[in-house]
């Protein structure tokens, strides 16, 4: 298989093994092409919310099939698009919720900024430093948590502003500068999941109210349970006006999400966005299947409770291996800092072998995290933490 892959595809696209292949998945597990079952710990990062192949979404998707594939939301009015954005709406962090769909987290992350800049009639946009938005040239220009994803690249966005998690050089970007928005993870994903913290926010919010600029959150990772909440928002009483959607929304199938307050969203007007595939049938009917399930299995509740296990163990195997620098998360979003990435290489490496998907992130790609999929049961937790400290006894 990896013969094939280098005669077909780019080397551009970058991968965590060297060469594992998988033929299917089911709940927890993928089997390999070697015919060997694989805890999977990684849930295609973090999309695959409700597992692999969940019967409910399977079946909604399959219906969908059967009816409509493709018309494009431009051209004709079609219910999963629709029945989204209300199921949407019940759960969005703020009243009266409107949703414009796209395909991945980039173009939630393009539209949220598009939205922003074209609502607020101002060109600038502050990100922060460690920050992972996306590959497109817009998304790009404010992704700083790899600075290699930007070699060759630039020029990208103009007026993009980087700032250090420092309220006051916030403040003086906002008091300098046409800002036109303020976009955060609430926990930094590909930076290495680390927390933003509830008073940066909050103040942040109170900065982007007094200067005028709207308050855009990045819960492409973080967003739809996997924290413990359906939004990281939640944990932090904060409100934001915009938030970006994707990863595990429709279960893995390709859909992104820029979910906005209403009175913001209604002042973008027809023909100033778009996209042809965005909010597609099947992906809209897996998505509203995703939904349903995390709410009829109580997965958002469930996700905090065994969250809260995972990292009391992960901490446990801290203090015994002081290797482990650092836990770090909320809900089945966590992640293990070895200040090494060396280590994580064969860590991971080594996990594999026993089975276990778990991959790395951070800028040097020293933590490993922890994100099974939402349905994942204290067994299978157990069972991937035992073949953990196993890795941990034989690195």
């Amino acid at each position: 298989m990896l013969e094939r892959f280098k005669t077909v595809l780019s080397p551009v696209l970058g991968r965590y093994f060297a060469d594992f292949g998988v033929v299917s998945g089911k709940g927890c597990y993928l089997t390999g092409t070697d015919g060997r079952q694989y805890l999977d710990f990684s849930s295609g990062i973090a999309a695959a919310s409700t597992g692999h192949c969940h019967p409910k979404v399977v079946k909604a998707a399959a219906e969908q099939l059967k009816k409509l594939i493709h018309i494009c939301i431009g051209v004709a009015l079609y219910e999963p698009y629709i029945k989204l954005g209300e199921e949407l709406k019940k759960i969005a962090p703020f009243e009266n919720a409107k949703i414009f769909c796209c395909q991945s987290g980039s173009e939630a992350v393009e539209a949220a900024i598009k939205l922003a800049k074209y609502t607020q009639n101002k060109p600038g946009i502050i990100a922060f430093e460690g920050a992972f938005h996306g590959r497109t040239l817009g998304a790009l220009s404010i992704t700083t948590s790899k600075m290699k994803y930007r070699d060759g690249y630039e020029p990208l966005l103009p007026e993009v502003y980087i700032s250090p998690f420092d309220l006051v050089r916030v403040e003086e970007l906002l008091k300098t500068k046409a800002i036109a928005g303020v976009i955060v993870e609430p926990i930094l994903g590909e930076g290495g999941y680390k927390m933003v913290g509830i008073d940066f926010l909050k103040a942040l919010r109170k900065l982007c109210d007094q200067y005028s600029a709207l308050l855009i959150l990045d819960e492409v990772q973080t967003g739809v349970g996997r924290t413990g909440k359906w939004f990281a928002a939640e944990h932090f009483g904060v409100v934001p006006d915009i938030v970006a959607l994707a990863k595990g929304v429709a279960s893995g199938f390709p859909l992104g999400v820029c979910l906005a307050k209403g009175e913001i969203m209604d002042k973008w007007s027809p023909g100033a966005h778009g996209s042809t595939f965005g909010g597609n049938p099947v992906s809209c009917a897996a998505a509203v299947a995703t939904i349903q399930v995390i709410e009829e299995k109580k997965l958002v509740e469930k996700s905090a409770k065994l969250g809260k296990y995972l990292i009391k163990k992960l901490k446990d195997l801290q203090k015994k291996y002081p290797v482990i620098k650092e836990v770090r998360g909320l809900g089945l979003m966590v992640g293990v800092d070895f200040g090494d990435s060396d280590y994580v290489k064969k860590a991971v490496n080594y996990c594999l072998t026993k089975q276990l998907v778990l991959i790395s992130t951070g800028a040097d790609g020293t933590v490993i995290r922890f994100i099974p999929p939402l349905i994942v049961k204290k067994a299978e937790i157990d069972q991937a933490l035992g073949i953990f400290e196993e890795a941990l006894i034989n690195v």
